[in-house]
């Protein structure tokens, strides 16, 4: 799609990206943009999101004539009947609440137009050949920011053919130059980032074959956002991401750290785990439950294994990552967790560390371990041991979260010659966690060779 624009004076341009549903933002912007000779808008997709105006930003944006493309965002939302059951369990429950809401609330007029836009947009303007894409020229998905590295932008740039490529998603403002093609990203209108809560766009001047891109910010009536979210019913949740200018795994990651302590680990590696974890899209309250109970049992457990700080951070990055494999499906998911775990090169473990943490989370459900299973044989008999303890405790943890409610309180755990005894204490009834956690523990009583004896009693009771 080729859109021409002559003229022979400078052509201003505001670029917007990222509005998210945030009609109050993207009302501020075209306001200031409009009071900078703005003759032209160029949207780069996401119109949908976590504030509650989608119709009004589309018929917004139609109402100026903008050059619209579709973002991935909108995508999702037009495809949520299809994936509605799989996000269902695989998504967080606020993100998947922001899906269905704007699935239930999106007009039909909306929806037809958001049918009918493409994903990229080529314009030239005072002889400048001009790209608009979303994510970048080859995914609608790849992010795209101040450290993408040079190399990449070289393959994109020959890949665009353009000389300038203007694109959204990843939410940071940037102007990078790489041979004769200027990459531009306006920032989000609707949910900037970085702590900034000012709604971020660019301006572009474009004359006689050359362009000037400035980026800008301006304030917008954040409290009507706030006041619209209350009113939906859409997740508190929602106010911080506008408020704080972060996004939910953002918030959620500044959370889940203040919640943990790196005890035994480094804290660069624990933040390391959160991000994988975070990127994999995990389940926070469930698997933040399971690695609280994790660790009280083995502290509970510690004159028996004798395990110093280190396992026990071990089990903590395991249990922080033992749902990970979730990321693409139920099935063999605790074998994804280990392959995911062994191929994420960010994770600064060495090799031996990395298995025994892979190996952790992969003995949370299924087969006990065995010398045939990959990894697992190639350790020494010490580091087997360690992670059938370590796995055996993971196993109990996650089964006393069955139905991922959070409903035992604490875990009280006693050791004998002959027996383990672990007395949980529930908010409310926890027959399931109970059954569960019995039929789960049987790594831990081979690998102490005595039988684990579990009880759950409620508060009342």
């Amino acid at each position: 799609m080729v859109r021409k624009t002559t003229s022979k004076q400078a052509t201003k341009i505001a670029l917007i990206s990222d509005i998210h549903g945030n009609l109050p933002a993207l009302e501020a912007v075209l306001s200031d943009a409009e009071g900078r000779g703005a003759e032209a808008f160029w949207n780069l997709g996401d119109m949908l999101g976590y504030a509650p105006f989608p119709n009004e930003v589309l018929t917004l944006l139609q109402d100026i004539g903008a050059v619209t493309i579709i973002g991935n965002y909108d995508l999702k939302v037009l495809d949520f009947e299809r994936k509605r059951e799989k996000w269902r369990r695989k998504k967080a429950p606020a993100k998947f609440i922001g899906f269905q809401w704007n699935d239930a609330h999106l007009q039909h007029d909306s929806r037809v137009l958001l049918t009918s836009l493409a994903r990229q947009a080529r314009c030239t303007v005072e002889g400048v050949q001009a790209l608009l894409v979303h994510g970048s020229p080859s995914s609608i998905d790849e992010l795209l920011n101040s450290e993408t590295p040079p190399q990449r932008l070289e393959e994109l740039a020959r890949m665009a053919e353009a000389d300038l490529v203007v694109c959204g998603h990843s939410h940071e403002a940037f102007v990078r130059q790489v041979d004769r093609t200027l990459f531009v990203n306006p920032g989000s209108v609707g949910r900037p980032e970085g702590g900034d809560w000012r709604a971020s766009y660019a301006l572009l001047t474009i004359a006689d074959g050359r362009v000037k891109a400035e980026l800008l910010r301006t304030p917008y009536d954040i409290e009507r956002v706030v006041r619209a979210i209350h009113a939906a019913g859409l997740p508190k949740d929602y106010i911080d991401v506008f408020r704080q200018a972060k996004s939910l795994d953002q918030l959620w990651r500044d959370e889940d750290r203040s919640d943990l302590q790196a005890d035994g680990g480094s804290e660069k590696a624990l933040e390391a785990v959160l991000r994988l974890a975070v990127r994999c899209q995990y389940e926070r309250d469930h698997t933040h439950q399971v690695v609280r109970l994790a660790l009280e049992v083995f502290d509970g457990l510690k004159d028996l294994h004798r395990m110093g700080p280190q396992k026990r951070f071990w089990l903590q990055c395991g249990a922080l990552l033992h749902d990970i494999g979730w990321s693409e499906g139920q099935k063999a998911h605790h074998k994804t967790a280990l392959r995911l775990i062994m191929a994420a090169h960010e994770l600064p473990f060495e090799r031996r560390e990395r298995e025994i943490i892979g190996l952790i989370a992969r003995y949370h459900r299924k087969a006990l371990p065995g010398c045939g299973h990959r990894y697992y044989g190639n350790l020494r008999g010490g580091d087997q041991h360690c992670v059938r303890i370590l796995g055996g405790i993971l196993r109990i943890a996650d089964g006393l979260d069955r139905t991922h409610r959070s409903v035992i309180e604490t875990v009280r755990c006693r050791a004998s010659d002959s027996k383990i005894t672990l007395a949980g204490i529930a908010r409310i009834e926890a027959d399931a966690e109970l059954a569960a956690a019995r039929k789960k523990a049987d790594l831990l009583a081979e690998a102490f060779n005595r039988p684990v004896m579990i009880q759950v009693r409620t508060q009342t009771t």
